[in-house]
């Protein structure tokens, strides 16, 4: 019967082989189900194993990929991102930068860029003083438009400009809206203590940044799809017509 776990020179006087593991071992070492496992594998997060016979064993370095994998996701980040992050290869597609390779050639080549979106809250330097993500909802979008073909420093700068333009827009409403909010609060008992008066401010202070978000979600929503159907069909329609009136001029 196949060990789950080979330990490095099994039999005295033999070279050391390498450690390991099969699904279920490697399964059991990472905390994921073999489901899990062949997914990430299926999407080219996780390289396939070496096969001996008809048995399938994985690495030391695969229970770090999946570990890394797992690290990400308690951030925050999905499998889409963690794609543009790890660099997959794909077979049909031209393989993407590692986002860890693009923040720190965007914070040598646009330092001005890393810097904006450092102000935003979105970039954060670590301990070493390397560029990591700080808000990971942010960013997802972001590295998302890779697969439209837009290259992950392209889809940073864009980013930084929606930001920027976003900052000045939220400033007025904040203020406008929260001064509104505000006035139809029901009359009653003020607070009577610093306690009370931090959770009132932080109740309020959720439900204005709630009220907000979801409302530019909702107005984004109903435009986005219809203006950029608008803004792609453009292009082509005008080719079509250049075509068609070559086609007429050549008749």
């Amino acid at each position: 019967m196949t060990a789950s776990l080979s330990p490095v020179g099994d039999r005295a006087g033999s070279a050391p082989v390498p450690e390991r593991y099969t699904i279920d071992g490697l399964a059991r070492a990472v905390g994921m189900s073999p489901r899990n496992i062949r997914a990430h594998q299926a999407r080219g997060l996780l390289a396939p194993p070496t096969r001996v016979g008809r048995t399938a064993y994985y690495t030391p370095a695969h229970v770090r990929r999946l570990e890394s994998i797992k690290l990400l996701q308690r951030q925050g980040f999905n499998l889409v991102a963690i794609e543009a992050m790890l660099g997959v290869r794909r077979p049909t597609v031209t393989p993407a930068e590692p986002l860890t390779a693009a923040l720190a050639r965007l914070a040598a080549e646009h330092p001005s860029l890393v810097y904006t979106l450092a102000r935003h809250g979105v970039l954060e330097r670590d301990g070493n003083g390397a560029i990591r993500v700080a808000r990971a909802r942010v960013v997802q979008p972001a590295l998302e438009l890779r697969h439209a073909g837009v290259p992950v420093p392209a889809a940073l700068a864009l980013l930084a400009e929606v930001l920027d333009k976003l900052r000045v827009v939220a400033e007025e409403l904040v203020r406008s809206t929260g001064t509104r909010m505000l006035s139809l609060r029901r009359t009653g008992p003020t607070a009577t203590s610093w306690e009370q008066l931090d959770q009132e401010t932080t109740a309020l202070t959720r439900s204005l940044i709630g009220l907000l978000s979801e409302a530019f979600r909702v107005v984004a929503e109903n435009s986005g799809e219809a203006a950029i159907a608008e803004f792609v069909a453009a292009p082509v329609a005008l080719d079509l017509q250049i075509e068609d009136e070559l086609t007429v001029d050549n008749g």
